[in-house]
């Protein structure tokens, strides 16, 4: 610590991500309510969105998730209909349906919401540049780990 008046909270990045964390995943859960889902399945579905045909292996180090919380993620979703597993030899991909499809407007719709919503907190400069350097150290960290 620096000096006598900071505290750990404010030197620590684990505490202080974590709290971070804690805020932005409140936010993103009043937001993606108008989808149905929480925060990290609309993840799910926006990655397979944007990428049809991930394999299960490609989405846990995507979304930094162990294989078996991914398991019960799919599991889920396929259960909603909204994503399919498809066998390609020994390869198992994971595309979204049509009905997971047609989720697509409202993510993109909860995902304005969440940023407008921490942008007028943060100010949107602010909010951009940390998103950057937290994807940065993001990042980093998977190539040491």
């Amino acid at each position: 610590m620096e000096d006598s008046k900071t505290t750990y909270q404010e030197c620590c990045l684990y505490f202080t991500s974590n709290s971070l964390s804690r805020f932005i995943n409140t936010m993103a859960e009043d937001a993606f309510k108008i989808t149905g889902l929480s925060p990290s399945y609309a993840h799910l579905m926006i990655l397979l969105l944007e990428e049809p045909g991930l394999s299960q292996n490609e989405i846990c180090n995507r979304m930094n998730v162990k294989a078996s919380t991914m398991t019960r993620f799919i599991d889920k979703l396929l259960y909603m209909n909204y994503v399919e597993r498809r066998q390609e030899g020994r390869k198992v991909y994971i595309y979204a349906t049509e009905q997971g499809e047609k989720l697509r407007v409202k993510i993109d719709e909860a995902m304005t919401i969440l940023f407008e919503n921490y942008c007028k907190i943060l100010g949107r400069d602010f909010a951009v540049k940390l998103t950057a350097d937290i994807h940065q150290a993001n990042e980093i960290l998977k190539k040491k780990g």
